[in-house]
């Protein structure tokens, strides 16, 4: 596709050299490839610079060198393109001598310096765009140049400015309504309050955002918010968060992650995407510390690694050194703080000169940290000293700036001149006189109101005491109202506890239920179990026996998830356990899933709801309450296995070859065709073969952009990993299946089971 373009480009830039908006519409298209294949690949793509030099070139007039010079500054993400084509709108705007297209350049030119580290450059030249613009009735002009500056003084940590700046830029947000950039102050002040550690204001600034945001309707500044107050909550608790807030903060994130996909402009999606690979990676890590599933650290990994990916291209080195210390935490937490110190040492190689005081310190915190975990106490503790002497330097420094600010407001007022202060004192004389006459006139006004008050005040008693007791008395029905509305929410509130505390707790019986991970290790050495129940506990469930010298692993699910599914697995669970446990049984799977069938229709079955359904030619008992299954038995000794499914099939990878051997199409449970029994299927196996067990819910799973996964794509990953060791597949299949999701919700039960036949 960008061959294509780049020959479209090619015959209009040889046809038609003055149609220059054609030009930019392909430049834009162009660019957003070269910013997809950045974000794959991690470096910048020469071909970027060159396009936009050619357009460039193509121009006719100043004016539209100017436009091409702005638009290739705002499309492209690459530093040296952004500051190259700033530089040069800028000296064109100058030669123009046009004031408004100079406010422009040097707009244009501050963005490329403050999104690129120089702060102080971008700082002057906002300056100068600030002093062309107070010559103009520009209010939203002005309004955003202010921000601009307020941006970067707060980056200079020249707080009081900042903060000045902040307050000056929303009046006038205000002042003309515009509900967007109000929003975004309002988020700045957010978070320039949670750095200094302000949780309350902050708390406050953050819901004024959000409210402004939702008013117009802006998901992408919405994901902005969310991305705030989720730092918000994590740093004011210090990291002391219980799993139930933590999972909560998980779904604000898949939020921000579900806007970023839809988002259109490139910048603002790069952003959005670093912020839920950023907060995605975080709580990941904290997860694992609390509940120690593994998937959650390699999933942290995984998103540390996608956000550098884009930061790597933009080359933002704050941010690159934020997600670098992101993962080295996750080492930490993982317990593995080897590759933290790794991590560390590249940070302290490439970036610990290039990054701010308080990132820098947070580089030294880590580190002490993961050289503690190692037991290098020595090396821990050097670091742990650097850390201290630059909190020292970063409170001295906030307090000579502060200092400074306060002095160099001192100096402009004392240079007030001599007749600015006489102009005062006249103004005030004049107020004097103005105010005395004024008294006198409201004076002689006053004792004729006095007169008539004091007539109408008797009347008026009367009325009024019977009005403060009609208050009184609805004021008395208001209490009494929100007292019982109080009472009614604080109940409600109670039985969602108690029904969330039983369902976790039938979480914790339906896990006992099912086999421990070190018991089918010992059954079958190599193999992997990946089971993502949609809801809190599960309508999928597995077991795995021995029985009559056969090596036995079976898969059911049940008809619905959650509770109404957990219940169908747990009576699944216990009829599977008490067929396989007895010695004398025909280990065929046919006949295991007839029995099994018998089992279920006794258990559920209402024999007088049957026959009422049968006598009225209804068949909607066929699709009652059942489960899905699906048994194999591994005879080592013969080098064979047997096979029967219930709705599913059974997948062998052999050879690069995937065998897939068909389940019957009926339930275990009632069914128009239970009379039928059960097919075993037998298919002799060799050493090395991969035998792989599935549920619906993974081709059944629709994924964010709308698509389910299907079957074809499961037998692609059966054909690309099943030479692969178990563990490792696991994992691939969790990271296929998360990023397929993508923030989408997740519509069923997920269970696949890999088997290595080892003999």
């Amino acid at each position: 596709m960008l061959q294509i373009i780049k020959y479209l480009y090619t015959f209009e830039h040889q046809t038609s050299k003055n149609s220059l908006m054609v030009k930019l519409l392909i430049i834009s298209i162009l660019t957003s490839f070269l910013t997809i294949d950045s974000g794959q690949q991690g470096n910048e793509n020469p071909a970027d610079d060159g396009l936009w030099a050619d357009s460039l070139a193509a121009a006719t007039t100043a004016n539209d060198s100017l436009r091409v010079c702005h638009l290739a500054a705002q499309e492209s993400i690459f530093a040296d393109t952004v500051m190259k084509y700033s530089l040069i709108g800028l000296k064109i705007a100058q030669k123009l001598n046009d004031t408004a297209k100079l406010a422009d350049a040097y707009s244009t030119l501050g963005w490329a310096y403050s999104n690129y580290g120089n702060r102080d450059s971008s700082l002057a030249v906002y300056q100068r765009e600030y002093d062309l613009l107070t010559h103009t009735t520009d209010t939203l002009r002005i309004a955003k140049t202010l921000y601009n500056i307020a941006c970067d003084y707060n980056a200079l940590h020249q707080f009081a400015f900042s903060l000045s700046k902040y307050q000056e830029a929303l009046v006038l947000f205000e002042k003309i309504n515009d509900k967007k950039n109000m929003a975004l102050v309002q988020r700045d002040l957010a978070a320039r309050d949670i750095v200094m550690r302000q949780y309350d204001l902050a708390n406050e600034k953050i819901s004024e955002a959000i409210k402004n945001d939702r008013l117009i309707n802006d998901s992408t500044s919405l994901a902005s918010d969310l991305y705030t107050l989720i730092l918000l909550q994590f740093t004011e608790t210090r990291g002391n968060i219980t799993e139930d807030e933590l999972l909560q903060l998980d779904m604000k994130a898949d939020t921000i992650g579900m806007i970023a996909a839809k988002t259109q402009n490139n910048l603002n999606r790069g952003i959005l995407k670093f912020h839920y690979y950023h907060i995605k990676a975080k709580l990941y890590g904290k997860l694992y510390t609390l509940d120690g599933q593994h998937w959650r650290i390699d999933s942290a990994y995984a998103y540390c690694d996608r956000a550098l990916k884009y930061q790597y291209a933009v080359k933002d080195v704050d941010k690159i050194v934020t997600i670098l210390l992101q993962k080295a935490q996750t080492s930490y937490f993982e317990k593995n703080s080897q590759i933290g110190i790794n991590i560390t040492d590249l940070i302290h190689q490439r970036y610990i000169d290039s990054v701010s005081l308080d990132t820098k310190m947070e580089i030294y915190k880590v580190t002490s940290q993961c050289y503690e975990a190692e037991k290098d106490f020595e090396k821990a503790y050097i670091y742990l000293c650097e850390y201290i002497k630059g909190y020292i330097e970063y409170v001295n420094t906030l307090n000579m700036r502060e200092n400074a600010n306060f002095d160099a407001n001192v100096k402009i007022y004392e240079l007030s001149t001599e007749k600015e202060i006489n102009k005062q004192k006249m103004k005030e004389q004049r107020r004097i006189t103005t105010l005395i006459i004024i008294v006198l006139v409201i004076g002689a006004i006053l004792l004729v109101l006095t007169f008539r008050a004091l007539m109408l005040k008797r009347s008026n008693v009367k009325i009024l005491n019977e009005k403060n007791q009609q208050l009184s008395r609805q004021q008395d029905e208001i209490i009494a109202q929100r007292n019982t509305i109080e009472e009614q929410r604080q109940a409600s509130e109670r039985a969602n506890l108690i029904m969330f505390q039983s369902i976790r707790y039938a979480r914790h019986i339906q896990n006992a239920a099912l086999p421990s991970e070190e018991y089918i290790t010992r059954i079958f050495p190599d193999h992997f179990v990946y089971y993502e129940p949609k809801d809190i506990v599960s309508g999928d469930f597995y077991y795995a026996t021995q029985n009559a010298g056969l090596d036995i692993f079976v898969l059911g699910d049940c008809t619905g998830h959650g509770v109404p599914g957990g219940f169908l697995s747990m009576l699944g669970i216990s009829i599977i356990k008490e067929l396989l446990r007895n010695p004398e049984i025909d280990i065929m799977p046919g006949i295991i899933l007839d029995m099994m069938r018998e089992y279920v229709k006794q258990a559920l079955a209402n024999d007088e709801e049957v026959a009422e359904a049968m006598a009225k030619g209804e068949e909607s008992f066929s699709t009652a309450d059942g489960m899905d299954m699906s048994i194999v038995a591994f005879d080592k000794y013969n080098h064979c296995l047997r096979f029967a499914g219930a709705y599913q099939n059974l997948y062998i990878a052999h050879n690069g070859e995937i065998t897939r051997l068909r389940g019957d199409r009926m339930p275990v449970g009632r069914h128009i065709n239970e009379s039928a029994t059960f097919q075993t299927h037998i298919f002799e196996t060799q050493k090395g073969d991969m035998v792989y067990m599935s549920s619906d819910g993974i081709p059944s799973q629709i994924g964010f952009s709308g698509v389910k996964f299907m079957s074809k794509r499961l037998v692609d990953f059966f054909k690309s990993n099943y030479p692969l060791p178990c563990e490792t597949q696991k994992r691939n299949i969790t990271n296929i299946m998360n990023d397929w999701l993508f923030g989408a919700i997740q519509i069923d039960d997920l269970s696949l089971i890999g088997i290595r036949v080892t003999d």
